[in-house]
């Protein structure tokens, strides 16, 4: 075989054409700035392991303003988060009673 493959978009128009309007969407203003939303999606994207995600998220997050401390900070807000879970699994699993 070994030819090109359709892409999502090609295969799935009307869900992508969906997705991007609600993206697009997320990307106005409201209740969070665009540099809130974008460290919170640097945040998801690391706690995610979204490799895409990290780069295409922090490059917004530059863009609309955030520093490399911000970044920073928002990275370890995900990692208390997984810690925490991890923890908090631990604890009503791993410990619990027999």
């Amino acid at each position: 075989m070994g030819g090109l493959r359709m892409s999502i978009k090609e295969l799935k128009p009307e869900l992508t054409k969906k997705y991007l309007e609600f993206s697009k969407e997320l990307d106005r203003s409201g209740a969070l700035s665009q540099k809130e939303k974008e460290l919170i999606a640097v945040a998801v994207a690391h706690a995610i392991r979204c490799k895409y995600c990290i780069e295409d998220h922090t490059k917004k997050a530059r863009a609309v303003g955030a520093s490399d401390e911000e970044i920073a900070e928002a990275i370890f807000v995900a990692a208390r988060v997984s810690a925490g879970s991890v923890l908090t699994y631990a604890q009503h699993h791993a410990f619990k009673g027999p």
